[in-house]
């Protein structure tokens, strides 16, 4: 009864330490001032915790236990305010505690929207740019080749089909996913015709998963990039790979003669889109050589 009837006057007392002392006086640098506070708040509370313990407390429910008379003297007040701190600072703790979780949850919030918003922001900017890349191409593929312009029209109009209807959304099924690398990987081949030995490579139950769109396009399109720029010979491979517990995506590029392919924020937000769909369920390597390089994404559902 005596916690019960006297936790108002200690939580009123944390509150006032907690919500009004604190930031008038010593998140100002006002350390005196606050001291003083502390001081007199002590008194104050001090007295008013003795006086609900000798009249509501014990002389209602063991008389036995009262205070003699001039219980209110300075020596009693000090004592007793000074014993009952360790209350106050188990509800400041508390308070302290709460806040930094507080602030940690909306700090991860803050990060996991940011985050978010980047990667809609990423895949409302990659379509309008992987159009505008095709048609350059084809641009220039149809002044160089005109008899294969209307092949590679049809090319591009599938694949554009698919990746603007189709695989708009965060999430889409494997099927679709392997679809659409194929069908880009058809675009570029049947444009650089033998400079370019493409392998597609499937298997596995394609069904079961659901994975954000066009992972591996980033790692793909720097390397064809530099296909279209440098008059060598190159050869590629892709393998998509569905176990039942893995999921491998994998993008080879190998030439007779050394390259340098440079990263751009399209790979780096490659990073970003894995952490934030499979947090901990996946890993990405590369592999890098003169004239060698290959990009790996293994998950883990």
């Amino acid at each position: 009864m005596y916690y019960l009837l006297t936790l108002p006057v200690f939580v009123t007392h944390t509150y006032l330490i907690a919500y009004w002392l604190l930031p008038r006086t010593f998140f100002k640098g006002r350390y005196l001032l606050f001291a003083a506070g502390i001081f007199v708040l002590l008194i104050v509370f001090s007295v008013i915790e003795l006086v609900v313990s000798n009249y509501l407390v014990f002389w209602l429910f063991d008389k036995s236990r009262m205070f003699a008379p001039g219980f209110l003297n300075l020596k009693n007040i000090v004592i007793s305010g000074v014993g009952n701190h360790y209350i106050i600072l188990v509800f400041l703790a508390i308070k302290a505690g709460s806040s930094w979780y507080r602030a940690e949850y909306q700090k991860e919030e803050l990060l996991r929207s940011k985050l978010e918003t980047e990667l809609e922001i990423y895949r409302y900017q990659l379509q309008p740019r992987i159009v505008l890349e095709l048609i350059e191409e084809l641009e220039v593929q149809s002044l160089k080749k005109e008899e294969t312009a209307p092949e590679m029209i049809i090319n591009i109009s599938n694949f554009l089909n698919r990746f603007l209807y189709e695989g708009k959304e965060e999430l889409i099924p494997l099927e679709l996913e392997v679809k659409l690398l194929e069908e880009f990987m058809t675009i570029h081949n049947h444009a650089l015709g033998e400079r370019l030995k493409s392998n597609f490579i499937v298997s596995g139950n394609l069904k079961s998963y659901v994975v954000p769109p066009l992972l591996l396009l980033p790692f793909i399109n720097s390397a064809i990039k530099m296909a279209y720029e440098c008059n060598e010979t190159y050869e590629s491979t892709v393998i998509i790979k569905a176990e039942r517990k893995y999921l491998l995506f994998s993008f080879t590029f190998w030439c007779d003669n050394s390259f340098t392919i440079a990263d751009n924020e399209d790979n780096k937000i490659t990073y970003r889109r894995l952490n934030y769909n499979f947090p901990g369920k996946h890993r990405l390597v590369e592999n890098i050589d003169d004239n060698f390089r290959e990009f790996s994404i293994e998950i883990y559902p």
